[in-house]
């Protein structure tokens, strides 16, 4: 399993997770996208998860 670290600052985080998730292996994107989602919520609460993920991934 692997464990995404999250950037400390918000704006930080769409492109860390461009690189992870277009690196990633397809088995493990919806995974990711999971734990991403569920930690985003935690570490930055002013942060809509949807979009930012939607933007990660475009």
């Amino acid at each position: 399993m692997i464990e995404l670290e999250l950037p400390s600052d918000a704006a930080e985080l769409v492109p860390y997770l461009r690189d992870v998730l277009h690196s990633a292996a397809p088995a493990l994107l919806e995974e990711l996208i999971e734990q991403a989602s569920a930690k985003i919520r935690c570490q930055f609460p002013a942060v809509d998860p949807l979009t930012t993920l939607r933007r990660a991934l475009n």
